[in-house]
């Protein structure tokens, strides 16, 4: 959940505290999605807008990133997951855990 100004990100909240649940599986299920429909094997993000305004949780896909963000750090507090080792072993041909 991030807070911008003229394209900028100011603000981010991770994980976005007031987002439900439900809608936090669902938007992990749509990045999952769409990674495999292009057969994509690495560490990277997807992005999508929430629509705040709409009652029933509706969110649209807004872009794929194919790289570690400069936030990755964070990341790696939250999921206690190592994102640069594991571009590593990708490249080496290990398999994830």
């Amino acid at each position: 959940c991030s807070l911008q100004r003229r394209h900028q990100k100011i603000i981010e909240e991770a994980p976005a505290s007031d987002l439900p649940d439900t809608i936090r599986m669902e938007l992990g299920e749509k990045a999952v999605m769409a990674a495999k429909a292009v057969d994509y094997q690495n560490a990277g993000t997807v992005e999508f807008l929430l629509d705040t305004q709409n009652k029933d949780g509706a969110f649209y896909f807004c872009e794929m990133n194919t790289r570690l963000q400069v936030e990755h750090p964070i990341t790696e507090m939250i999921t206690k997951q190592d994102l640069v080792e594991w571009q590593l072993r990708i490249a080496a041909g290990e398999e994830l855990p």
